[in-house]
């Protein structure tokens, strides 16, 4: 159901309504790119089949799906065309064209090929948990994550997202479990890991398979090397790897999760999966951004931010009379507890 998760927190001030975002997904369902269209994004049924609902809504949990339909032109085949095309013109005139001629044949020739191009088609996958007050983006990079979510909130304004964020950094976080081999609670350190340099050589040592209680890996750390990937098992029912931007990903669900479930007729298999994947992982974040030292506190932080920027005497008044609108805004998004 997901391989990797990028996770968004939801302002506390949003009220989910299935109806409403229904509706506005609706002015927004895929349409097929046009004869000289490059791309084309849209919201499709999370099921697959046509005619159904845009939104699924299974045990509390909402299910999305975007298309994206990309128009593809080989560079081989524009540069073919844009130089038969300048060697016509070089032929009629004895002029080579220019560098800016050259840009505006090949803007040209790429309009006339894209009515030919064929279509390639992708789909990210959309979760939102509104007890938690969570989004997640089946995503393999928060680039393509974020583009979604331009789309999403264009849909509906009244989503206010940030990435959720932790107290304490990924990477230290993951080094010190290394290093001690002590993970979090429930959480197990497995065979595969990134350790990347901070310098301008960004050295990088990968090990796959490999057993990490070691001396040469807690020596790359002391050398200044930092995790950005770790594989870790939760409560040896799922198996993901760690990156030091928050994300999750390589999601695999054991077999201990299956014990004891019949496999689930075709009809069925959609909610059964969306309700094991949806069940396990609500579960998982919360326990994994815990063991990251909890959520960070914008609103501390916030306040912090102000405090230092008062002035000595009368701090307490000063960072009240001394608040911005923005800083405001900032005060109003407050990390919601974990249900």
């Amino acid at each position: 159901m997901f391989k990797n998760l990028i996770i968004y927190r939801i302002a506390n001030d949003w009220q989910p309504s299935v109806e409403k975002l229904e509706d506005a997904l609706e002015q927004e369902r895929f349409e097929p790119c046009g004869a000289t269209q490059a791309l084309s994004a849209g919201w499709v049924p999370p099921r697959g089949e046509p005619g159904a609902r845009l939104l699924e809504e299974i045990d509390d949990h909402w299910l999305l799906s975007l298309r994206l339909e990309k128009r593809v032109l080989p560079g081989s085949v524009v540069r073919e065309h844009v130089e038969e095309l300048a060697e016509k013109i070089e032929q009629e005139t004895g002029r080579r064209p220019g560098k800016k001629q050259q840009r505006d044949m090949k803007e040209q020739v790429e309009l006339e090929l894209l009515p030919r191009a064929f279509t390639l088609q992708s789909h990210l996958r959309v979760w939102i948990s509104p007890k938690q007050h969570l989004l997640m983006v089946d995503a393999g990079s928060i680039g393509k994550a974020d583009e979604l979510i331009t789309l999403l909130v264009k849909a509906d304004s009244s989503l206010n997202l940030h990435l959720l964020q932790s107290a304490e950094s990924p990477a230290a976080c993951m080094a010190a479990w290394l290093m001690d081999g002590v993970p979090p609670k429930d959480f197990v350190i497995d065979r595969d890991c990134e350790l990347k340099a901070a310098d301008e050589m960004k050295a990088a040592v990968r090990y796959a398979r490999h057993n990490l209680d070691t001396d040469e890996v807690k020596a790359h750390l002391t050398s200044g090397k930092m995790p950005t990937r770790l594989a870790l098992t939760w409560k040896e029912r799922v198996s993901f790897t760690l990156t030091d931007t928050l994300q999750v990903k390589g999601i695999k669900f054991l077999d201990i999760v299956f014990d004891g479930r019949d496999k689930p007729a075709k009809d069925e298999a959609f909610d059964v999966d969306a309700a094991l994947a949806t069940g396990e992982l609500s579960q998982l974040i919360p326990d994994l951004v815990e063991g990251l030292g909890g959520e960070l506190d914008f609103i501390g932080q916030s306040a912090k931010i102000a405090a230092e920027h008062a002035p000595k005497s009368g701090a307490a008044d000063a960072v009240q009379d001394h608040r911005t609108p923005a800083l405001d805004a900032d005060l109003a998004t407050e990390a919601a507890p974990w249900d």
